[in-house]
């Protein structure tokens, strides 16, 4: 063998025996995790379903009335309460109301001077100087002029209001969501106009099966999942009746304090039976993806071993879970995102918290 092909040997081997010696380096590196241990505790079974994040306050803005549309908001405009979403074309309405207030002004000049006659025909009963005829005949003109005056000022206020409504205006602070007309179109009385939602207020709305009902109350906190978070959402209000069809009525969950949006699909766990013993583990210590929920627990050698769980009900920090799971399992809380299965820890001082409780059901 030449000498150059013995180094080429030489050189391979050495590579070789290098890329081993690092990937045994490799193995050995631990990794540094902070546990906690499970518990058992007694808490109320839960079933999850399917949800949907809506707007609370969600509404086809209509007009009141006919007119050429000559100006509306556009889609994602922001309007507080109050302020203008569309106008309509309201100069015929400018011309009624011009035309009654002339109207108004000639009908007081009669009644102002029916005023002046009766008090002249007055003082001249006074002086049996009339008839008591003419008298009562001016009276009746006087009473006549003043309901006209009357009727007037009440047309008058009725095409003010018809004005005002052809300024379109938001019922609640919002955003335009979908414009439904276009500027130009002649609209008719009832037609939407624009959809405005309220981005502040969400509800999570869950159509749930009759046999959850006896388990809520106001107030009460359950789990919500949306991707790879799971978030303590309060339970809002919920129908007093229930659909015959289905055999569900609607539960709505309080979002607004959450960072989401119209229209998202999440799940949401619901209590449907009596409290019973389960078993516990600290929120931080799950890790969610798309397809499954796992926590990673540290075995008696310091690997790291991935138990798949279901998830129950929350109680403050904790989760009930369903999975191979015991109370006492070092499971970890921090460092766990990139850990292998089967990988070697190293628990972050101070030692474990002990967790294992016996609660009673309240």
């Amino acid at each position: 063998m030449s000498l150059l092909k013995r180094m080429t040997v030489v050189s391979l081997t050495s590579f070789s025996l290098a890329l081993l010696s690092i990937n045994a380096i490799a193995q050995e590196v631990t990794q540094m995790v902070s546990v906690e241990q499970a518990k058992q505790q007694h808490v109320t079974p839960t079933v999850w379903l399917p949800g949907n994040v809506v707007n609370r306050s969600n509404a086809r803005i209509s007009t009141e009335q006919n007119g050429r549309l000559t100006w509306i908001l556009d889609v994602g405009a922001k309007v507080n309460k109050g302020d203008p979403l569309a106008k309509l074309d309201a100069r015929h309405l400018d011309l009624q109301l011009a035309e009654k207030q002339a109207q108004f002004r000639q009908q007081k000049i009669n009644a102002d001077y029916l005023k002046k006659q009766q008090k002249r025909l007055r003082a001249l009963i006074d002086n049996n100087s009339t008839a008591r005829a003419e008298f009562d005949r001016t009276e009746k003109d006087l009473h006549i002029a003043n309901e006209a005056l009357g009727a007037l000022e009440i047309q008058a206020k009725q095409i003010e209001l018809a004005i005002e409504k052809a300024t379109i205006k938001a019922p609640f602070a919002g955003k335009i969501n979908r414009r439904l007309v276009q500027q130009g179109e002649y609209v008719t009385m009832g037609m939407p106009l624009v959809q405005l939602v309220d981005p502040n207020t969400l509800d999570i709305t869950i159509a749930a099966p009759l046999s959850v009902a006896p388990y809520l109350s106001a107030n009460n906190e359950v789990l919500v999942k949306f991707k790879d978070k799971l978030l303590t959402v309060p339970v809002r209000t919920w129908s007093p009746a229930g659909d015959s069809s289905s055999r569900t009525f609607e539960v709505k969950l309080n979002a607004s304090q959450y960072d989401l949006f119209s229209g998202l699909a999440v799940t949401a766990s619901l209590p449907n039976e009596k409290a019973v013993s389960a078993t516990l583990v600290p929120r931080d210590a799950l890790i969610l993806r798309e397809k499954e929920t796992y926590v990673i627990a540290v075995d008696t050698e310091s690997n790291a071993r991935k138990i798949r769980v279901s998830v129950g009900r929350g109680i403050g920090e904790w989760v009930s879970v369903e999975g191979k799971v015991s109370a006492g399992d070092k499971l970890v809380v921090r460092g766990g995102e990139r850990l292998e299965d089967g990988q070697k820890v190293r628990i972050n001082q101070p030692e474990v918290k002990q967790g294992v409780e016996n609660i009673a059901a309240n």
